[in-house]
């Protein structure tokens, strides 16, 4: 884990509206919350779900973020993704 980078996913600091460049693509942070689905029950079980949707959990981003396309792009394994400026 030397050297490797990690993308803060609080709240506070991935707001609904900021960008992030991942590849040659451009995403924006939406205010939709991301929680856990039937898919992620079935394979982390219900205790993780709510642990996940719980206030720490949710404060905390646990289960990630939603972001929408605003350019389209190649994104690939192993890309950096990184806050852009706002126009």
């Amino acid at each position: 884990m030397d050297g490797e980078l990690y993308l803060d996913l609080r709240p506070d600091s991935l707001s609904p509206g900021i960008k992030l460049a991942v590849g040659t693509a451009i995403l924006e942070v939406t205010a939709m919350p991301h929680l856990g689905c039937k898919k992620f029950t079935e394979r982390f079980g219900m205790d993780a779900v709510e642990y996940a949707n719980s206030d720490f959990g949710r404060r905390h981003n646990l289960r990630g973020i939603n972001a929408r396309v605003v350019i389209g792009g190649k994104i690939t394994t192993g890309d950096r993704v990184r806050k852009v400026a706002v126009d």
